[in-house]
């Protein structure tokens, strides 16, 4: 399957009206977060696409609000579909995510090291599904973080989540897909391997395949 991934900044290359002609035979869009519902609407309008997306750790205030339970509420298009602590099964192809970043300042979508730990809890009896049913845990996972030490930062605002690694380790995604690091250099190394697991960093744009 043909995966285009973005986030964290509008490409001039995908906004463009060539786009479906530069992304033909894209079969699933998936945004890493931080990026705009009217661009996530371009593209999915343009391709003709289904699109999952997390957020990221940059969240206009307009679009959060709290549910009477004290809960965050996310105001995002209802088509596009939300891959946090969810797992969806898109033709076959099983994919969950984790949204936002390392806590550095408060945000509404950052989170301590040990608090995404009990979180990823959520969706362990799906998991645990999947393995029975399909014979594999999940297929992909999609945050905007990377994992800790694999292609992330060491500044507060970027270093990697440490669940994610024992995520992979345990549960051995084929591929794993994040933002939040920016690289502007189409031939900068944007792939790495970590224990068996693709891991894709998505800022600006990637395409890729599983």
């Amino acid at each position: 399957m043909d995966i285009l991934g973005v986030s964290d900044w509008i490409d001039p290359l995908i906004y463009s009206e060539q786009l479906k002609y530069r992304m033909a035979g894209v079969d699933i869009i998936i945004s890493c977060g931080d990026i705009s519902s009217s661009y996530l609407d371009f593209i999915m309008s343009e391709l003709n696409k289904p699109l999952y997306f997390v957020v990221g750790n940059h969240v206009g205030r307009s679009r959060i609000s709290k549910t009477p339970l004290g809960q965050t509420a996310l105001d995002m298009p209802s088509c596009f579909k939300n891959l946090h602590l969810k797992v969806h099964n898109y033709e076959g192809l099983l994919i969950t995510g984790f949204q936002g970043s390392i806590w550095y300042n408060g945000g509404p979508f950052q989170y301590k090291q040990w608090e995404v730990y009990f979180r990823l809890l959520k969706i362990l009896p799906r998991l645990i599904y999947n393995k029975i049913r399909y014979g594999r845990f999940i297929d992909i996972f999609v945050s905007h973080s990377a994992p800790f030490g694999v292609g992330d930062q060491k500044d507060p605002c970027h270093i990697g989540l440490k669940a994610f690694n024992l995520f992979i380790k345990l549960f051995k995604p084929k591929l794993f897909l994040h933002g939040h690091i920016h690289i502007y250099d189409r031939n900068e190394n944007r792939i790495r391997e970590y224990n068996g697991t693709k891991v894709v960093n998505c800022s600006g744009f990637m395409r890729t395949k599983i």
